[in-house]
């Protein structure tokens, strides 16, 4: 009697057990059921992308294209415009809306401080156009003074202004920029593809020589 009434509580419990057993499975799995669905509702969880650092634009137009057949002997220097940002979007502008005129463009040579000296730089180096300028201000308020120079003269004989953010002023030169100087750059480059004299000779005066004779070789020379 006494056998059969453990054997009684000991079956009681197993099954209790099982009973437990069983539904902390069945919770289990309905939490599995239930998170499944979830994450499909909501979608994945978010991760941090990889940080990829932005490339630097284009800055081929930096180097000077090999003359072509039949393209202008004269060129047009772009010098660096002063303000600009650090690749230079406004004069990278500037540059490719000339060449994209057939013209021989080149950005390696460095202002000079006179028009004398434009004029030497012109007859030397071939050069029919200069173009500067400056970028003044920040953001929005941002204007660009851009500046047409003949070779021949040494003067300027176009200018320019714009004003906004860059990628405004750059889209304003690559849209209008030749429209609004194509018609003095090509001017100044027809009339450096004419012979000129050169210019007279500086009077050099030898020590020694009196205030007479340099008078003298002064009206000679004139």
């Amino acid at each position: 009697m006494l056998r059969k009434s453990i054997s009684f509580w000991v079956d009681r419990g197993s099954a209790r057990a099982a009973r437990g057993w069983g539904l902390g499975l069945l919770v289990v799995l309905s939490c599995g059921v239930v998170s499944s669905r979830a994450e499909a509702a909501w979608g994945p969880p978010p991760y941090a992308e990889p940080h990829v650092a932005p490339s630097p634009p284009d800055q081929t137009w930096l180097k000077d294209i090999p003359d072509r057949p039949g393209a202008p002997k004269h060129k047009v220097a772009v010098f660096v415009i002063q303000g600009d940002d650090v690749y230079q979007p406004v004069r990278a502008a500037v540059v490719r809306a000339l060449r994209r005129k057939g013209l021989n463009v080149t950005t390696t040579l460095q202002p000079v401080d006179s028009a004398v000296q434009y004029r030497e730089m012109s007859s030397t180096l071939k050069v029919a156009v200069y173009v500067d300028g400056e970028v003044t201000g920040e953001g929005a308020h941002q204007s660009v003074h851009l500046r047409v120079r003949s070779g021949v003269t040494g003067q300027h004989v176009a200018a320019v202004n714009l004003s906004g953010p860059t990628p405004k002023i750059v889209a304003t030169i690559t849209r209008t920029f030749w429209n609004r100087v194509g018609s003095a750059t090509m001017r100044a480059c027809s009339s450096a593809a004419r012979p000129h004299p050169r210019e007279r000779e500086p009077l050099r005066i030898e020590a020694g020589t009196s205030v007479d004779d340099v008078s003298i070789a002064a009206r000679e020379s004139n």
